[in-house]
Formats: structure tokens, sequence, C-alpha cells
């Protein structure tokens, strides 16, 4: 029960920690720009959002790039400045990427495919939405952009996470356990030394007892004497 309780934190940590990368890490998307929106968001503290019940701590105006997927999914994008905060992103310019994505909007006849890297996840029901980072043209809509970061991110990682598998698997064997065989063969020479003592004294219990009874039965009349 114990190993399976230490398995199961060990894959929840890796999957949190995966998930937040994934959340952090920066991804391509090849879409087309079919329009832009200014939106006055109230900030809840974690999540924003546009519901009215949710209790504001700070009211600002958000950017948004509405674009289309090659194969007709939509996706929306905030496009708000990082400044010099968590992630380091440093981004400043969300005006100007304003303008290129209202330059690069286009019609669904005349399309104007684009690269827009990104980082964040879309979850509709926390209206959560990526955000922009740049836009580039595309060399059309079957392009793939490698995304370099995160092979280099979690690559590493995953090289990272194997070296120190083997290190404490290694660690253990040659530190761990001979320590615990010692301990085991002390608490053994000890419950040994106690279960010898304990029929040592057993023993001279039984053998005193044996020369009381003797004793007593030395007293009696030699016919009904029980050790003779």
């Amino acid at each position: 029960m114990l190993r399976l309780f230490k398995w199961f934190l060990i894959v929840l940590a890796l999957v949190v920690g995966y998930c937040w990368l994934d959340q952090v890490l920066p991804r391509y998307d090849v879409v087309r720009i079919v329009g832009t929106d200014t939106k006055r968001l109230d900030s809840s503290g974690f999540f924003d959002s546009e519901a009215p019940n949710v209790q504001a701590t700070n009211t600002r105006d958000v950017r948004f790039i509405n674009t289309v997927y090659p194969g007709g999914a939509l996706r929306v994008y905030r496009n708000e400045d990082t400044d010099w905060g968590f992630p380091w992103y440093y981004k400043f310019d969300s005006g100007n990427l304003m303008a290129a994505a209202q330059s690069f909007q286009s019609s669904s006849e005349t399309p104007k495919w684009v690269v827009i890297k990104s980082y964040g996840w879309r979850v509709t029901y926390l209206t959560m939405f990526p955000n922009a980072l740049s836009i580039r043209a595309a060399t059309g809509p079957d392009e793939y952009v490698i995304p370099w970061m995160r092979i280099f991110v979690f690559g590493g990682l995953a090289i990272g996470l194997i070296w120190l598998y083997f290190r404490l698997r290694r660690f253990k064997r040659e530190r761990i356990d001979p320590m615990l065989t010692r301990i085991e063969n002390h608490v053994s020479a000890a419950a040994d030394a106690v279960d010898d003592h304990a029929v040592a004294v057993s023993s001279r219990a039984t053998g005193f007892m044996a020369r009381i009874r003797r004793w007593l039965d030395s007293w009696k009349p030699k016919n009904q004497r029980r050790y003779k």
C-alpha cells in the first residue's frame, strides 16, 4: 500500500509539472486572422472573467485576436504585455502586435495565413485565453514550426529525471541498502540475545523451582515422595 502511495505521488508530481510547463512554454499555430477586438475584463484575482457575478478586484482593457485554423476551428488569443513578470517573455509591444494582427486580417476568399507564437491554454469555462507573443506571415496553411523550446525543455527534463533515477538507485544500493542490512543484523542479533537471555532465565527459574519441589518433597514420608 505504501509503495502504491509513493508511485501515486510521483505520477501526480510529474503530471502537475508537465501541465505547468505545457501552460507556460510557447507554442506555434498557423491560423488566419478574422478580426480584432478590445474588451473590458474584470479580474477576480485568479482567472479573468466576463461573468457579472464575479467579485472583481480590478478592471482593465484587454485586446483580443480572433483567428481560424485551416480546418475551420476557432481560436481566440488575448494580447497583453508580460512586462517583467513571469513567464519571462518580456513582451512590451502589445499595441504593435495588435496593429500587425489588423494588417494580416483576411477573408476566406483571399486568406493570409500567419504563425502566431503564444503561451497558455484556452479554457472556455474558465474564460482563459492564450496570450499571443508574436505574429509573422506563414508560407501556407500546411507550415509546421518545430517547437525547439519545448523539445529542449522536455527533453532536458526527461534526461535529467532518468539520470536522477539511476543516481538514486546507485545511492540506495551503495549507501542505504548496506546501512539497512547492518541495522537489520543488529536488530536480529539483539533479538537473538534477548531470546537467549529469556531461555536462560527460564531455565534457571525452572531449575530453581525443581530444587524447591525436591526439597519440599523430602519432608514427606519415603513412600509418598514423588522424587526418589
